[in-house]
């Protein structure tokens, strides 16, 4: 214990900088992204807000801080060894000796680096690198990338099985069309033995935003936690009982396949913003960051009424299944996200307040840590609040975040939405960039992205908003900054990108895709089967390579499909070699 808390000089790392850091008066969020506890009961958080991994004790005094570089989006702990990926331009995984506290390595894994997943006898860690869509496995004693395997979209979360044979991924969206009848994000297994990807278990209809999982410890079960839209029905469902719901897919371990999806909300009221889920045996709990809560679930009577329900492939709309087997139990603070249990407790940080929850599971007891005392925030910190907090919703069933999750982004599925009338779905649009290239919807019905925030919550969510709290919504989404694509090479349009971009101008694209948000900002008919009043709204090409599908009805799986299949902008043929150049171009906008 001696050893582990003894401070050593501060030393500057390429990536790191070791230091004991105390909050100042009137500092600036932390923003816990991820939690773990270590053997000796020291508790690590990655911080975003104050790109820096902290150690406290359980009575939430710190005794260091590690400075990063970029923001840590991923803690995880083995062996007396911490393990952080940072990421933003580019992904790393950093390795700290927490008893000597000195920084063994950084390496580069891969875009979006997040969720490091340690092998049983730690000698590998596996991590997910979300916007290149691949997942690595790296020498835990050198940090060298062993293998590099593909998925499906956006990898950001994994858990590993007991025995070590297959790593199971979340990806975060679907990643089909999205103009059919079944849309729904899939966990990939991948066999750890050669490292190669066996299969894609897809879960329930309208599963998207897949945020935690987690093995029980007998092995027998997946849990994954996510959104569950009810895009075939209109937004005015949300009053009739649902639209965003919320639940805990469980998947069959041995035969490798869905077993069903438990909804955590109840019929009069939702568990808007569901996030992490894990699993102790005794209980299983899930996190809801919309309504500032965390469900404690009775494992082993949720298993037998699991094996005992009459037809899984429909629990995913029994409203009623987790009566009398859960407890819904309110946290403190705002937005709890991530979960880690140990000893019978759930430590559960809160996103926009900076607490710490420590939770005795069995009787409900919270010791509460003030991790940032003099916290303050800016408006766009309010506004991020807002837009993430299920209170600002009828019967709290979702929140802005619902259908725009990962900041302001897209869920990537289609929507018919009550401000621009019933009948005619639309794809979700990101966020980004909506103060800056008005008219704001794929219809264009309003006038500007203001109009559009207050609408949304009048017609989508039933909630009159206060025009201040409004305004903080409009500082946030002002705030959004797009990500570096990852189909740059060293910031660069690669070769092909640079021959899509001759493709790009001999095709005329630029006569809509136009000037430094590549949209003109009109409204243009694009065919008589796709027509709505004036047209479309021309879509900024800014970070298409993470919004897909594509097209007002989500009908282009890809960029490639845009071009070759739905022929858009497109007059007279197009070669196979010059669509994907150009697919190469816009998405490396």
């Amino acid at each position: 214990m001696k050893r582990l808390l003894k401070l050593l000089p501060t030393v500057t790392i390429p990536a790191l900088l070791l230091c004991a850091a105390m909050q100042p008066r009137g500092a600036k969020p932390l923003y816990t992204t991820d939690i773990a506890v270590t053997d000796d009961g020291y508790i690590l958080t990655a911080d975003k807000g104050s790109s820096a991994l902290t150690m406290i004790d359980r009575n939430g005094v710190k005794q260091a801080a590690w400075q990063l570089d970029r923001e840590p989006t991923g803690v995880t702990v083995k062996d007396g060894n911490a393990y952080i990926t940072t990421s933003y331009d580019e992904g790393y995984i950093s390795k700290i000796d927490l008893g000597e506290r000195s920084i063994v390595y950084t390496r580069p894994t891969g875009m979006g680096a997040c969720a490091p997943v340690a092998a049983a006898d730690g000698s590998v860690i596996y991590v997910c690198n979300r916007y290149k869509a691949t997942v690595s496995e790296v020498d835990a004693r050198t940090g060298d990338v062993l293998r590099t395997e593909r998925v499906l979209r956006e990898p950001c979360a994994a858990a590993l099985s007991p025995d070590g044979r297959y790593l199971y991924v979340n990806n975060f969206l679907p990643a089909g069309r999205a103009d059919e009848d079944y849309v729904a994000a899939a966990v990939s297994i991948i066999d750890c033995g050669n490292f190669k990807k066996i299969k894609d278990i897809k879960l329930s209809n309208g599963s998207n935003a897949l945020h935690g999982i987690a093995f029980s410890p007998d092995g027998r079960h997946i849990f994954v936690s996510h959104n569950l839209g009810r895009f075939q029905v209109p937004t005015s469902q949300l009053q009739q009982g649902w639209m965003n719901t919320n639940a805990v897919s469980v998947i069959d371990a041995e035969k490798q396949e869905l077993i069903g999806s438990m909804l955590l909300d109840e019929s009069d009221r939702g568990a808007g913003g569901i996030w992490d889920v894990a699993c102790d045996g005794e209980y299983l709990v899930a996190s809801h960051s919309g309504t500032h809560e965390i469900s404690i679930v009775d494992y082993k009577a949720m298993i037998e009424k699991l094996a005992a329900y009459p037809a899984p492939e429909k629990l995913d709309y029994d409203l009623y299944f987790m009566r009398d087997i859960r407890r819904r139990v309110p946290v403190a603070g705002n937005g709890p996200r991530k979960i880690t249990l140990r000893e019978g407790k759930a430590y559960v940080p809160t996103y926009f307040s900076d607490t710490l929850n420590i939770i005795e599971l069995a009787t409900r007891h919270a010791d509460i840590v003030a991790c940032n005392p003099m916290r303050e925030e800016s408006a766009a910190d309010t506004g991020e609040r807002a837009f993430n907090d299920a209170a600002h919703c009828y019967q709290n069933w979702q929140s802005c975040n619902g259908c725009h999750p990962s900041d302001g982004r897209t869920d990537g599925m289609n929507w018919d939405l009550m401000n621009d009338g019933i009948g005619n779905p639309k794809n979700c649009k990101s966020m980004l960039y909506s103060f800056q290239t008005p008219k704001c919807m794929i219809s264009g019905i309003r006038d500007s992205a203001a109009l559009a925030v207050r609408a949304g919550y009048k017609f989508i969510q039933f909630f009159d908003i206060p025009e201040q709290t409004a305004l903080c919504v409009d500082e946030y989404l002002r705030s959004l900054k797009p990500l570096p694509s990852p189909y740059l090479v060293n910031g660069q349009l690669s070769e092909k990108a640079r021959a899509g971009r001759k493709v790009f101008e001999k095709h005329g694209c630029a006569e809509c895709h136009s000037g430094p948000y590549y949209t003109d900002m009109k409204m243009h008919r694009i065919g008589d089967d796709i027509e709505f009043e004036e047209g479309w709204d021309t879509p900024t090409l800014c970070e298409t390579w993470r919004t897909a599908p594509y097209l007002f009805d989500g009908r282009a799986a890809t960029m490639e499909d845009v071009f070759l299949v739905h022929k858009h902008g497109i007059e007279g043929k197009i070669s196979q070699k010059d669509a994907e150049a150009l697919a190469e171009y816009v998405n490396s906008l």
